[in-house]
């Protein structure tokens, strides 16, 4: 079942300059800050091939600029690369999070309501907590599900949110 809004592209590649990686066991939990405005946008979608249009065909754009901690969920690909399963945008005005389909190139991006989440940024942790093994599996990673362990990602979190902090300190970002 699909939620969200689905994009037949894979979502925009972490940097990893930008990213600190802590290991959780067979993942690897990336954190980073991310800024998202039009023009790393288009740079991405041109280099893709994407053209944003809405229902009647007119070229979209992103307007303004937002930003925030993003949580990366990484793991072996089918090649042994590392490779994307989830992220979890926690953006100041727009968070979200998205699914990411490796085998097919797509994306499903899911857009959260503080209002009814609450902070964006403990609830994405909540889940990265509680919810990798169903999360691989909706996007096509049960063997990589069966081998998370839990213990591994609860081990995990205290240097993930050590990360966020030095993510979100500007002197540490610039």
């Amino acid at each position: 079942m699909a939620v969200g809004q689905r994009y037949p592209i894979l979502p925009i590649p972490w940097l990893p300059e930008h990213t600190e990686m802590i290991p959780a066991g067979v993942l690897t939990i990336g954190v980073g800050f991310r800024v998202l405005n039009e023009e790393i946008s288009k740079e991405y979608l041109d280099s893709v091939g994407y053209r944003r249009a809405d229902a009647a065909g007119t070229e979209r754009t992103y307007e303004g600029q937002d930003g925030g901690v993003s949580l990366h969920v990484l793991g072996p690909g089918r090649d042994g690369d590392l490779v994307e399963y989830f992220r979890l945008d926690c953006f100041e005005d727009e968070p979200h999070y998205h699914y990411v389909y490796n085998d097919e190139r797509a994306q499903d991006r899911v857009f959260l309501d503080p209002t009814l989440e609450g902070d964006p940024l403990e609830w994405a942790l909540e889940r990265v907590r509680t919810r990798l093994p169903d999360v691989l599996r909706k996007v096509g990673a049960p063997e990589l599900a069966d081998r998370v362990d839990p213990a591994a990602i609860a081990a995990a979190l205290p240097a993930v949110r050590a990360a966020i902090t030095r993510a979100t300190n500007p002197q540490v970002r610039s």
